[in-house]
């Protein structure tokens, strides 16, 4: 899964800011944000279960990750923010703050994604365990 995530990160390094004005483009950085949230999600549900706990959805994987030290409360509010965006994306398409996905892009901020993904395989990788 971090493959995948490392992937769709690399592509959305490609896009420029102004990349967003062509409509093709900025729905494909909208699915990339959206399938690289997704991935996020799926890890840290995945990382859950490895550590044989249970979870009511996604948001709850993130608080067992936290009360396992394994995330800060910092990660958990952005993987809560993640998880919030891509609800938006998937169940509310036409609901998507344009503004939001500019600055998200141009600031670069999606490579906090990677970030956050790389630090849980990682952390669990030292306690033994391969997620």
């Amino acid at each position: 899964m971090l493959d995948n995530l490392l992937y769709y990160t690399s592509l959305l390094d490609g896009l420029k800011p102004e990349d967003l004005e062509d409509e093709y483009k900025y729905y494909a950085a909208l699915h990339l944000l959206q399938t690289q949230a997704q991935v996020l999600m799926d890890i840290f549900a995945r990382a859950s279960s490895t550590l044989g706990l249970g979870v009511d959805g996604y948001i709850d994987a993130g608080h067992k990750l936290r009360a396992k030290y394994i995330i800060t409360d910092m990660d958990l509010d952005l993987y809560r923010r993640m998880v919030g965006f891509r609800n938006v994306v998937v169940h509310e398409y036409s609901d998507v703050d344009s503004s939001i996905v500019w600055d998200i892009i141009t600031n670069k901020k999606y490579r906090e994604v990677l970030r956050l993904a790389t630090k849980v395989v990682e952390e669990l990788e030292k306690r033994g365990i391969d997620c």
